[in-house]
């Protein structure tokens, strides 16, 4: 699969459970989002193998917590990716957006790594617009 040069660092998506790079495998992979049922708040966001590791994962899911997946081919797809993006806007918005400080870190961690995979290559003139705005204190 392409990846764009948009970003000049290298992030792996891995498998939250074994550690594998998940991209090696897109298909086989997921992303494990649980949810509190009470608040409809993220609790956590865990890209994972689907099968064991996924079964790992699903088995630590508590009491009054609900566990959805979406697969991470899901993440690739340029349209499904900006969809998944505003519905998490929405859900914030509305006030039930992350439970806590982790689950939003791996949630923008997802969005920033998947990010190169539906984004297209930068230009030269976009780079030093970016480097620009970086200055930036804003």
């Amino acid at each position: 699969m392409k990846k764009s040069n948009v970003f000049s660092n290298e992030t792996a998506i891995k498998c939250s459970v074994c550690g594998k790079d998940l991209m090696l495998d897109p298909e086989m992979s997921l992303i494990n989002i649980v949810q509190n049922m009470d608040t409809q708040k993220i609790i956590s966001v865990k890209p994972c193998c689907k099968g064991r590791c996924d079964d790992i994962i699903q088995r630590s899911v508590k009491a009054r917590e609900v566990s959805g997946w979406k697969d991470l081919t899901d993440f690739l797809n340029p349209y499904l990716y900006i969809k998944h993006i505003a519905s998490v806007f929405n859900s914030t918005y509305t006030g039930a957006g992350f439970e806590n400080q982790e689950a939003f870190e791996d949630y923008k961690k997802l969005i920033l790594s998947t990010y190169p995979y539906v984004a297209r290559d930068i230009t030269e003139e976009e780079k030093n617009a970016a480097i620009w705005d970086d200055a930036m204190p804003f």
